[in-house]
């Protein structure tokens, strides 16, 4: 009987030490890959004119502080104007600040980023200098759905034009300062 209730004693115990050691722990270490992106598809006919898009844009961030990454970018985008065709090709790298836990499941992010587009849509190639903000929500420890609010603050140089802003007016008339939405997996 007193081994029973000494084997009862110690599973009571040994149990939730068990399981505190299988919780799920949410954020990032040094040395953390992420890999991810955005594909994005689109159809639109305004006035007899229709317009076909997609984009494919994969992602990757190195984690070289539990706080901060480094990212790279490579979108290709394509559009179809009532049947005229154009591609171009996109480059970015980017620094990424975690600076608040929102909960135990979302980070809150600022970065900042160089970028170069080039293609048919460009006579000069574009380059921009940006900072945007934005936030990761974990829906388990590997995967992660990021939410970003690109160009809060952006320089743009095209051949002799360039322009600055600050703050975002709730327009999504940019491309490139549409909020995005998209899936990130932990390596």
């Amino acid at each position: 009987m007193k081994n029973l209730l000494l084997f009862i004693t110690l599973l009571f115990i040994s149990v939730p030490a068990i399981q505190a050691q299988d919780e799920a722990t949410y954020g990032y270490e040094q040395g953390d890959w992420v890999l991810g992106g955005g594909v994005s598809f689109g159809s639109m006919d305004m006035s007899g004119v229709e317009t076909k898009t997609s984009s494919f844009a994969p992602q990757a961030a190195y984690f070289i502080s539990e706080n901060s990454a480094i990212g790279a970018s490579l979108g290709l985008m394509s559009m179809d104007v009532d049947g005229t065709k154009v591609s171009n090709t996109d480059f970015g790298l980017a620094y990424y600040n975690y600076f608040m836990d929102l909960g135990e499941k979302t980070k809150v992010w600022w970065a900042v980023g160089f970028g170069s587009t080039s293609g048919d849509d460009f006579a000069d190639a574009q380059t921009r200098i940006g900072s945007g903000i934005g936030m990761n929500y974990f829906m388990n420890e590997k995967i992660v759905v990021n939410f970003q609010l690109a160009n809060i603050f952006s320089y743009v140089k095209q051949g002799d034009d360039s322009s600055m802003s600050f703050g975002w007016e709730g327009e999504i008339a940019n491309m490139s300062a549409t909020p995005t939405l998209s899936i990130f997996f932990k390596l």
